[in-house]
């Protein structure tokens, strides 16, 4: 098929209302934001190995300090990532219709998620089965035991820290009717009056009322699982903020809300900020009866979460909108880094363990051999159609 045959079916397969759709220009800011969130990302499961949560394998000597820095990640650094996924959901749809957008999700969600699940993740799980004290004659003994499809715990088969690839391709696939209708003119006109409205005073705080009350309807009978099949409220919760993502970023109006008042929600996310240390340190907060409690801590959280997002994409936008080469090789290595980060993590981890040496060198031994490692599987894997593939990578 020539390359103008293929542009005549990819403007065939193109709704007739994307002509209602603005040629917006490339958001080098949320490149920017989607590299750096992945880069906390590593020092975050880094970080894993030495605080007192459950994690794969952890340090013989574990931090309780360290409790406090990885809460105010935690809260955000999610959700900023489901954010900036509906983001490009909004900017893939600009430059291909709906079939073959699927395609594309598929090719770059799905198989390298069965891939991970096979290949990349169960050395994480041989780590885990090894502490617990199971034994296996050899690694290859234990990977056969992959291949009887029993989940995960009572099996060793699991997208371990890649769910997130099954939930975004749930959302692109469920969002489909919602994205085709926000593209055409009447959805173009009701986001504009949606980002007008949000001009003034203190509407736009009004947008995390769906987020809280999800939270608040569904938290306390869907803890978070990971699993895609009972985990409600963080399924609904990450849904929302997806579809945000997507309805901010496709509108121009939205965007230049966002730097104008990026001051505004950086002084928003710091008091947030307080409210959030304060009322777990607050005696006063954990003498209240469990549903004040449930209540005090879900409107912080959100509002914390929502604030620092807003806050980021807006100065990302204002300082950071620009090209550079770092920011294409970036860009191509983030994803595979993903994949692979916390399998090596792991494994370092593992090896590390019996090395009685300060966090202070721990840490960044950890961190820089996380990102080290990722780099080779990565500059290995990028050589080939095959393994690009199995990796996300475009062929």
């Amino acid at each position: 098929m020539t390359t103008q045959e293929q542009a005549l079916i990819d403007v065939a397969t193109t709704t007739t209302a994307d002509s209602a759709v603005p040629r917006l220009r490339r958001e080098y800011g949320l490149d920017w934001l989607r590299v750096i969130a992945f880069g906390i990302l590593i020092a975050y499961h880094t970080g894993m190995y030495f605080v007192p949560w459950p994690y794969s394998v952890k340090n013989r000597v574990t931090y309780d300090w360290l409790i406090w820095p990885m809460l105010f990640f935690n809260r955000w650094r999610l959700p900023l990532l489901f954010f900036i996924s509906g983001a490009g959901v909004w900017f893939s749809l600009r430059r291909r219709g709906q079939g073959r957008f699927v395609r594309e999700r598929l090719r770059r969600l799905l198989i390298p998620l069965v891939f991970a699940m096979f290949v990349i993740i169960p050395p994480q799980i041989y780590v885990e089965r090894v502490l617990a004290g199971q034994h296996f004659n050899s690694y290859f003994e234990f990977w056969g035991s992959v291949f009887r499809l029993l989940p995960y715990p009572m099996g060793n088969l699991s997208w371990h820290h890649l769910w997130f690839l099954p939930y975004i391709l749930t959302y692109s696939l469920l969002g489909l009717p919602i994205f085709a209708m926000l593209r055409t003119t009447t959805g173009r006109t009701l986001v504009d009056r949606l980002a007008r409205l949000c001009e003034l005073p203190g509407f736009i705080y009004l947008l995390n009322i769906p987020n809280i009350t999800s939270a608040l309807l569904l938290g306390a009978h869907w803890p978070t699982t990971m699993n895609l099949i009972s985990d409600w409220a963080n399924f609904t919760g990450s849904l929302l903020t997806f579809l945000w993502g997507f309805t901010i970023c496709g509108s121009e109006r939205f965007l230049n809300l966002l730097e104008r008042r990026r001051g505004e929600f950086l002084f928003v996310a710091s008091v947030m900020l307080i409210l959030f240390y304060g009322i777990r340190l607050s005696t006063y907060v954990s003498g209240l009866p469990a549903l004040s409690q449930r209540w005090i801590f879900t409107l912080v959280d959100s509002y914390f979460s929502m604030t620092v997002i807003l806050s980021l994409v807006g100065w990302s936008r204002a300082h950071l909108n620009n090209d550079s080469v770092v920011l294409r090789y970036a860009n191509n290595a983030l994803y595979p880094f993903y994949i692979f980060h916390q399998t090596i993590t792991v494994l370092l981890g593992y090896v590390l363990l019996g090395w009685d040496v300060s966090i202070a060198v721990k840490f960044p031994l950890l961190f820089g051999g996380t990102f080290l490692g990722s780099w080779l599987c990565y500059d290995a894997m990028r050589r080939t159609r095959v393994t690009r593939i199995l990796i996300g990578m475009k062929p």
